[in-house]
């Protein structure tokens, strides 16, 4: 600041005056900004134009004092700093207003000065004052908006990247938290009921420890790969043979699926230089992925072939499958590590994301390629080209594989339940279980059996099917399922008349708050996290029950009568529609006797059993059991309210045999109707 204050001081003793105040305003205004900006600093932009502007300002005014752009240089290049500056901020727009305003108030401060136009050299000053200040500002503007450009660019991916690490640590966290709240849960029912679930318990543990393992292995196996500390062990042997061999490990897995899996070679033989152990992980993850996303009946093929290149021959191994395919835009990301293929057709299974970057980088320590050739809805092509060489050992593998394969993979394999269980449940609640592992489905079973029926559903679009099918009492469901997650499901299962009553409860391994609020938002009743409490489960569908006795009883006491505005706006509007429409369509065919409950079913578009276990589960009655107490209650208010006899008022009211309508009457009211008739 002294410098500073020197300086000017010089200055204005030369040009006078004048310039030393403007010095001393300039030096002063920034001196104040500062102090103030340093307190302020959510304002830098105010403080940016500001200091933009003084600039701008006080330089043409110096330029003017000291006899114009001819006669000093130093002010007009100190000036330039205004519209530089404000190159180096986002907003492009403003830098050229302030390179205007520097121009014109140079252009100016020149020609208002009386001594600035003397001479012949003022002229080519001028304009080339002019033609350099605008192309240094060209030039800077378009180096700094790429940079701009390239800065938002990088932020983009980096904020990509996050999400799809986000993403990633998210299915990681499901992919141990399922397993995990299996384990748990069937050493307590192992506990509590030997007996019964020590074999099957054991095995399911056992399975489930095995995909841990399998999956913190292929998390270990991926850094090493990323940091060049894997080794390979090459041995020279059959390569067809061995993918034979592994092919047929999978045959298990892919007939719970009824999936079609063949394996073809030409040649038969290729002798080859492989890694036994990286060729096995390679084909385990894209077999059982594509296992996994191919529906069922479906068919995968897995082929060897041997071709010739210019750098010698090379062997070509492909996976086909008819699965749900993956989207053209995708294709060139999914061998990224933080990378899900996200298809919105149909979602399937969601995954960690490891398998195909594992996949990928372990081809690559083989010195091979793959590539993915895809069609929504058609399948998917996965080709691998490996380089052939014979300088290894020559090695013979055991035709029994030390692992079988589909233990790594057991979780997805159907499991045959013990039926003796299963007794005595025609009485019983049913509670519709959804999930695509069949250990966690065993689980809810060896819980909820004792009490409840169990009905399954595989995936998220058969769990749809099942619950508009059967209308069940309860709905159990997970999230990350396929087909259909369990978001939409339970979504569409809300907006359906036929299931909308139907409680839900959400059992996931998502325990983030956002996902929470997201399964709650689309209408989930409860939501539960994995892994879970046995008796918390209960307790929750125990109060659901309840819940839904107390709507019961709300809906037995309006079922005679039409709601009204206080009541619909305490309950539930779906089901006001369903029960008014019943109603109303019951009263306009009171008197018809042929309107019965296959007329009323075509009405309310629905399926005997549909409307007969949504109208039960609401009323705790039956259709036929409402029909005839509208029919009575409609005829004993003729009878006090109207001249019309018995005969007339049976008739009135859908029934042609007056003893019928006698009997009924007298049952439900304790009295014959001629008694109601003579009274009124």
């Amino acid at each position: 600041m002294p410098v500073l204050i020197l300086a000017s001081y010089l200055i204005g003793t030369h040009y006078g005056h004048a310039v030393l105040y403007v010095n001393l305003v300039f030096i002063s205004a920034f001196f104040v900004s500062l102090i103030v900006f340093h307190f302020k600093r959510d304002r830098i932009e105010d403080f940016a134009l500001f200091s933009q502007l003084v600039i701008v300002v006080l330089t043409s005014i110096k330029v003017y004092l000291m006899g114009g752009m001819a006669n000093i240089g130093t002010p007009v290049f100190v000036g330039f700093i205004a519209p530089v500056y404000a190159l180096t901020l986002p907003n492009k727009k403003r830098a050229i207003i302030i390179f205007l305003l520097f121009t014109s108030g140079m252009i100016t401060a020149t020609l208002l000065n009386p001594n600035s136009t003397e001479g012949l050299i003022f002229p080519s000053y001028f304009l080339g004052f002019i033609i350099s200040s605008v192309f240094i500002f060209i030039t800077l503007f378009y180096f700094t908006t790429q940079l701009d450009k390239a800065r938002k660019a990088e932020k983009e991916r980096v904020k990509k990247i996050d999400e799809l690490k986000t993403r990633f640590y998210t299915h990681i966290t499901h992919e141990f938290r399922t397993p995990l709240s299996i384990i748990s849960g069937m050493s307590d029912q192992m506990k509590a009921k030997p007996d019964q679930w020590l074999n099957e318990g054991h095995a399911i543990i056992k399975r489930n420890c095995s995909n841990l393992v399998s999956l913190t292995n292929r998390l270990l196996d991926l850094s090493k790969l990323e940091s060049n500390a894997m080794p390979v062990n090459m041995i020279q042997d059959d390569l067809a043979l061995y993918l034979k061999y592994i092919c047929e490990s999978f045959q298990s897995y892919a007939s719970t699926k009824n999936i079609d899996i063949h394996f073809e070679s030409v040649p038969d033989e290729i002798i080859m230089d492989f890694d036994p152990d990286k060729i096995r992980d390679i084909f385990s993850n894209l077999i059982s992925n594509a296992i996994k996303f191919t529906p069922n009946n479906g068919r995968i093929k897995i082929s060897a072939d041997v071709r010739k290149g210019d750098e010698g021959d090379y062997a070509i191994l492909k996976i086909e499958d008819t699965g749900i395919g993956i989207p053209k835009g995708q294709l060139n990301q999914i061998f990224n590590r933080y990378f899900q293929a996200n298809n919105q057709l149909d979602k399937m299974h969601d995954g960690t994301g490891i398998g195909l970057a594992l996949t990928n980088e372990l081809v690559k320590l083989l010195k091979g390629t793959i590539s993915v050739d895809s069609a929504t809805g058609k399948g998917s092509v996965f080709t691998i080209r490996l380089p052939i060489s014979r300088n290894a050992e020559l090695l013979k593998i055991p035709e029994s594989i030390e692992k079988n394969q589909s233990d790594s993979i057991g979780s997805r394999q159907s499991i045959t339940f013990n039926p003796s269980i299963n007794s005595e449940q025609n009485e019983r609640l049913t509670v519709l279980v959804i999930d695509d592992n069949t250990d966690v489905v065993l689980y809810l079973k060896s819980i909820l059996l004792s009490k409840y029926k169990i009905e399954v559903a595989e995936n998220g679009r058969t769990g749809l099917e099942k619950a508009c099918e059967l209308i069940p009492d309860l709905i159990v469901s997970d999230i990350m399922m396929p087909e259909i997650d369990g978001y939409a499901l339970c979504s569409k299962l809300k907006q359906d008349i036929r299931t909308s009553h139907i409680p839900i409860i959400m059992l996931t391994a998502r325990a983030d708050h956002d996902s929470k609020m997201t399964g709650l938002s689309v209408g989930a009743d409860a939501y539960l996290e994995k892994p879970f409490n046995p008796d918390e489960l209960i307790i929750r569908i125990e109060k659901l029950v309840e819940l839904r006795k107390s709507l019961q009883e709300y809906y037995r006491k309006i079922v005679d009568d039409d709601l009204t505005a206080e009541q619909e706006s305490n309950s539930l509007t779906k089901e006001d529609e369903f029960i008014r429409n019943v109603r109303e369509i019951l009263l306009m065919h009171l008197s018809e006797e042929s309107f019965g409950i296959e007329q009323l079913c075509k009405n309310m578009a629905m399926s005997r059993s549909q409307l007969y276990r949504k109208f039960s589960a609401l009323t705790d009655t039956t259709v036929h059991q409402y029909i005839m107490t509208l029919k009575l209650n409609k005829a004993q208010e003729l009878l006090l309210n109207t001249n019309l006899n018995v005969t007339e008022v049976a008739y009135d009211t859908g029934f042609k045999n007056i003893s019928h309508f006698s009997r009924a009457f007298r049952e439900r009211f304790g009295y014959p109707p001629s008694k109601e008739k003579i009274s009124s």
